[in-house]
């Protein structure tokens, strides 16, 4: 028999009414009696606020007074204030005075001497947008009862009140007494009014303030002639204030239509009595009646059950925004990826809907994502076998047991057979992606090294091989691209062996002219034949290395520091002797020295040299290129350019010297061509020597004007080891000339 469903009660219901009801019931009884009790206590007689109102005013008319001193103080013990004194000298005070002001807040300070002459003396002058301070010197100041308590009777921390033109200010003074022996006295002070205000504090009582022969000197109300009168003392009641130390006199007086109560007891700053200073306060403060303690009841009952109705409210609506959750849920688990919540982050459950929307649009997202994946690998399939067999290179596929699951015609054509796949050559073969198959074509190939040569049956195979890897990095095959290169591996051999073949050529007749025991007497054209014949047999080799190895692969064992200087010397005596032979000056201009750059001397010789060359191919007899290191350190790299004052590039080729192979028309002003051998490498292979090291070349060229060729070569340090010069004589014949004299391109 099928058990009977339980009954659903929401939690709206069970539990969140009934505490309700309860809290209600609850917070609207407690507030009342609590409102009541508080109201019951809430009377306070006037007489006690006006004499806590006084004790205020005492407290704060004494830490007034403590902050007076400390800055007193402050300037008397500033280092240079008592030499500064001893000798007088006033400018050397007044900046850290103004600093000292200006950084307290204070409206004035005054420096004396042990006499009670003033030294200096600044006071702050306010006018419309702008605050400063007046400086006052030599004024005679012993009179003044403030100077006499320091100077006579030894007080530290006297005040007293004195007016200046700017107003009464009341003052604090301290001595100055390096080594207990008196030079002076330091005086803060402050306008009354700002003291009158600081000492306020409170919005129920005024204060007022009168001076030692009982004249009202400043109060905080407005300033009116019948609000002074009424706030006038006689001389009993001022007497009785001034004495006054436990009991405060009081009064009432009337101030316009308001009566009020005033409180009063001696204005003392520090050890002296400055005066009098009364507390004022209406005699009319309202105070809780029976009738306000049952509305304040009341009100605050009324104010506890609308914070429970808000509070059940708002429960309410968080369980109907969770009832939404449940039931997109509910609907999600039952096969509906259509069900969503609609709702937004603007708080934690909303995130949590959202949260939901977002996790069912994903799993749709990726439910549609795989059918598309189905449909599109059956697609790829196809597509990869055609591309395969339409590849002009083999390609075989193994798994990951080394089985050969796929293999094209061209790769069956060129192995004959898949005796490659078992060879023992195949566990060598490592290899980066292949440009034929591509990234588009082979996701998830990573690289195994570099290519292997395989001879079979007479033919010269390239192998690459690299790995097939999953997402997860387990590597599930192989992929092999299989090319013939036994017709490249035939050009190569044969160019190696013309190579060879030219430098054994240039050596015989070297060989003779080099035995010192077979030297017969030569003319000065036989030495430069023999010379050049070295240089000849010098770039066959080189063009040798360049033919054989990538200008860009330059391996950091061969690289090393070179002193920026020698390397230009270098190449200039070595193109010196050709730029004669073409009546051609050769400069070099070293605006910076000392340099050190990190690369392959001889590839950097060789590039350099190419420039030279170039410079002297287009320049017609007469004419001079230089050869500089420039003063223009940027990026830690050293700025270096060739240029020439030859015939210079049309605008329509330059663009194009850079291109491997190509070749100009260059020709005279005349119109007279120019034609040298070439083959039009040498500027590509430069530019991709100075690629290699790091640096940039460029060229700026105006026709019939000169050609400027700029490049770069990164900065490093020099070795700790002493590097070998070139010899006393490295610069030779080659001079340097001043930059002025020549053609300057721009």
């Amino acid at each position: 028999m099928q058990a009977k469903q339980a009954r659903f009660v929401s939690l709206r219901w069970r539990i969140v009414l009934p505490l309700f009801i309860a809290v209600l019931i609850i917070a609207m009884v407690g507030a009342y009696f609590l409102a009541n009790s508080l109201s019951g206590d809430f009377a306070v007689s006037q007489t006690n606020i006006l004499m806590e109102s006084s004790r205020a005013v005492s407290q704060r008319i004494a830490a007034l007074y403590e902050r007076q001193r400390t800055e007193a103080q402050g300037v008397a013990f500033t280092i240079g204030v008592p030499e500064a004194i001893a000798n007088g000298q006033a400018s050397a005070l007044y900046p850290a005075m103004e600093a000292i002001a200006s950084r307290a807040g204070l409206d004035s300070i005054i420096v004396t001497d042990a006499r009670g002459v003033e030294i200096v003396g600044i006071q702050r002058v306010a006018a419309p947008d702008v605050t400063d301070y007046a400086i006052s010197t030599e004024t005679d100041l012993s009179n003044e009862v403030i100077i006499a308590s320091v100077v006579e009777d030894g007080y530290i921390g006297a005040s007293g009140l004195m007016r200046t033109t700017e107003g009464i200010l009341l003052y604090t003074a301290v001595p100055v007494n390096p080594d207990n022996e008196l030079v002076g006295v330091a005086l803060v002070g402050q306008q009354i009014d700002r003291i009158v205000a600081e000492v306020h504090g409170s919005a129920i009582a005024d204060v007022a303030l009168y001076g030692p022969d009982g004249t009202l000197m400043q109060t905080t109300f407005a300033p009116d002639v019948s609000t002074f009168s009424a706030l006038a003392l006689d001389d009993v009641l001022f007497d009785q204030a001034a004495r006054a130390v436990q009991n405060i006199p009081a009064q009432s007086l009337r101030i316009g239509s308001m009566l009020y109560q005033g409180a009063y007891f001696p204005f003392a700053f520090g050890p002296n009595i400055l005066g009098v200073i009364g507390v004022v306060m209406p005699d009319n403060v309202p105070f809780a009646t029976e009738m306000g303690r049952q509305l304040t009841s009341l009100m605050l009952a009324t104010v506890a059950a609308v914070v429970v109705v808000s509070l059940f409210i708002g429960v309410n609506i968080l369980i109907v925004r969770m009832n939404r959750i449940t039931q997109a849920a509910e609907a999600l688990a039952s096969g509906d990826m259509t069900a969503r919540t609609g709702m937004k982050a603007t708080d934690e459950i909303g995130t949590m809907g959202q949260a939901l929307d977002q996790y069912a649009d994903y799993v749709q997202e990726r439910q549609d994502i795989l059918r598309g994946d189905l449909r599109r690998q059956r697609r790829e399939t196809t597509h990869l076998l055609a591309v395969l067999e339409s590849l002009p290179d083999g390609i075989l596929v193994q798994d990951s047991n080394g089985r050969v699951i796929l293999m094209n015609d061209k790769a069956k054509t060129l192995i004959g057979s898949q005796q490659i796949s078992h060879s023992p050559d195949l566990h060598e073969l490592i290899a980066h992606v292949t440009d034929v198959l591509g990234p588009a074509l082979a996701p998830g190939l990573y690289s195994l090294g570099s290519p292997q040569h395989i001879d079979m049956d007479g033919k010269m195979l390239s192998a690459q091989a690299a790995a097939v890897m999953t997402l997860t990095g387990q590597r599930v095959g192989t992929v092999v691209v299989i090319r013939d290169i036994t017709t490249d591996v035939r050009r190569e051999r044969a160019r190696d062996k013309i190579l060879t073949q030219i430098a054994q050529e240039i050596q015989q007749p070297l060989s003779a002219f080099s035995n010192p025991g077979q030297r017969s007497p030569m003319s000065e054209f036989a030495r430069e034949i023999t010379r050049h014949a070295v240089a000849l047999q010098k770039m066959v080799v080189e063009m040798r290395e360049l033919a054989d190895t990538n200008l860009r692969d330059m391996p950091e064992q061969r690289q090393r520091p070179i002193p920026l200087d020698t390397l230009v010397w270098s190449v200039a005596n070595e193109w010196r002797q050709i730029a004669q032979a073409n009546n051609l000056t050769l400069h070099v201009i070293i605006e910076k020295a000392g340099l050190h750059v990190l690369g392959n001397e001889r590839r950097l010789r060789w590039a350099i040299g190419n420039i030279i060359d170039n410079a002297i191919k287009y320049t017609t007899p007469g004419g001079a290129l230089t050869l500089e290191i420039r003063d223009d350190i940027s990026e830690g790299r050293a700025h270096m350019r060739v240029r020439d004052n030859g015939v210079g590039i049309r605008p329509d080729e330059l663009p194009n010297v850079l291109t491997r192979f190509y070749r100009g028309n260059p020709a005279t002003k005349e119109g007279r061509a120019i034609r040298v051998p070439g083959t039009g490498q040498g500027l590509t292979s430069a530019k991709q020597i100075f690629e290699a090291h790091g640096g940039v070349l460029t060229i700026k060229s105006k026709q019939w004007v000169g050609t400027a060729v700029y490049f770069t070569i990164p900065l490093t340090a020099s070795v700790g080891l002493e590097i070998p010069g070139l010899g006393a004589d490295l610069e030779g014949e080659t001079v340097r000339i001043e930059t002025t004299k020549l053609n300057r391109l721009h």
